[in-house]
């Protein structure tokens, strides 16, 4: 006969298992709407996949223009960033595009015994802790304003290397689905190191050329405290404004 005691602790194992699947296997999932000119065109879904604690993060970003402004031009692009908490450094990068003008698909891996990253047959050294713009995003949510404020870390961009830093400009208020949150304001700069350029590919994607652009102003809310989302997004390059600004269903 199997004793009570051992029976109470089966069941209590038992019923702990959902909940240690759930922070073992953490999932975020947060949903934008892109603006032009006031006007909404362009759907993102960013989701956050975390496994356990130290090892690697996986996160995606899908966009979609809606109905009106395909007929312009259409976007249906993802893109899938795996990185390391701790340092954010880029470990794999994965994009599907799917828009008006090209379809392209690019794989870029982290050999860490030679410290460089692999696309197709054509590997290239980087520093060990170098980023890509989504998962600088990540720094920008997980680490206080003090730690962040004009900070250098570099940004691989599809074998383009650039510098990059956050400049924090104060600390407001942000308004989402009738709600006010207050959020770091922060600009986000990317200087060009042309010497470390490597050619990968001959042309882009809509996003990837523009966040990249000389010129562009790049701008992040992040929420101060609480889930430290990113609230809202704004880019200015070549005259034109687009902001992103998070759905709080």
């Amino acid at each position: 006969m199997i004793p009570k005691k051992r029976i109470l602790e089966s069941l209590r194992n038992f019923l702990l298992l959902p909940i240690c699947i759930v922070f073992l296997l953490a999932e975020e999932t947060y949903h934008y709407t892109v603006y032009f000119w006031k006007i909404p065109c362009v759907d993102i879904t960013m989701i956050l996949s975390e496994d356990q604690q130290g090892s690697p993060s996986e996160l995606t970003f899908l966009t979609r223009t809606k109905e009106l402004f395909s007929y312009f031009f259409s976007v249906d692009n993802s893109y899938k960033t795996v990185f390391d908490p701790n340092s954010f450094q880029m470990l794999g990068y994965e994009k599907k595009i799917k828009q008006s003008n090209m379809k392209q698909k690019i794989a870029i891996t982290w050999n860490p015994e030679d410290s460089t990253y692999q696309y197709q047959n054509t590997p290239y050294k980087r520093p060990k802790d170098t980023h890509n713009i989504f998962s600088l995003m990540m720094r920008g949510r997980f680490m206080d304003w003090q730690s962040l404020d004009s900070e250098w870390w570099p940004v691989d961009h599809e074998g383009h290397l650039f510098q990059s830093r956050y400049l924090w400009i104060d600390s407001t208020d942000i308004e989402v689905g009738g709600k006010r949150y207050p959020a770091d304001h922060y600009r986000i700069d990317l200087s060009a190191n042309r010497e470390e350029d490597i050619h990968l590919v001959d042309k882009t994607d809509v996003f990837s050329w523009g966040i990249f652009l000389e010129g562009c102003v790049r701008q992040l809310w992040i929420e101060r405290g609480g889930e430290k989302r990113i609230l809202r997004a704004e880019v200015k390059v070549r005259g034109f404004t687009l902001v992103a600004q998070i759905n709080d269903d």
